[in-house]
């Protein structure tokens, strides 16, 4: 009985299964990657924007507020030039700035912060309902400050103060903070209507 040829047929080798299973894995990797990555952004973006709307309140609640209180300004941000680190909150090292800003606490919802008892800032989210900062859970992942730049001019200061808001915020996969800032006029007409006058 005669055997059946086999000189044209012949199985898959173990190292020919190892080439096959390395370069699959090397696709499914790849792969993986790509959804680290994916989720990575999309998470930067719903931070970021929750970090523009928290922003867009605190702005919104200043504006509100009586624009001659002088619990307003910080100390030194009266002149016809932007005061120093006017509209960046951190200093070179990524920290945040120690001077020209003034840091949200919850106590201004109720008028009870210290020191400053007329200031009253309403429709603005409390810290204690913002998540925690992934690097220091004592904190709120979102930080708020403001300065506000009241501009002067030669005769008496002028009826705008500009306030820089901002909210700095970390992202689990990034050390240094990221910052939103945005910039709204707090006009007071009083002191508009008077250095008009005062050019007559």
């Amino acid at each position: 009985m005669r055997r059946a040829r086999t000189s044209g047929m012949r199985g898959v080798t173990l190292i020919e299964a190892m080439i096959s299973l390395t370069l699959l894995l090397i696709g499914i990797l790849g792969l993986m990657r790509l959804q680290v990555i994916g989720f990575t952004s999309n998470e930067g973006a719903r931070s970021n924007g929750a970090a523009q709307e928290l922003a867009r309140e605190l702005a919104a609640g200043l504006e509100r507020l009586d624009p001659s209180l002088d619990a307003l300004l910080v100390a030194d941000t009266i002149s016809d030039a932007p005061p120093s680190g006017f509209g960046n909150p951190l200093d070179a090292s990524g920290n945040l700035a120690t001077s020209g800003w003034r840091d949200w606490d919850d106590a201004y919802l109720a008028g009870t912060t210290s020191g400053y008892p007329s200031l009253k800032v309403v429709g603005v989210q409390p810290d204690t309902a913002l998540p925690a900062d992934p690097l220091d859970p004592s904190k709120p992942l979102y930080r708020r400050r403001w300065s506000i730049w009241q501009v002067a001019t030669s005769n008496a200061a002028s009826g705008v103060r500009l306030a820089a808001v901002s909210v700095v915020y970390h992202e689990r996969t990034i050390t240094r903070p990221r910052v939103v800032t945005l910039y709204v006029q707090i006009p007071n007409l009083g002191a508009s209507t008077v250095n008009a006058s005062a050019y007559r």
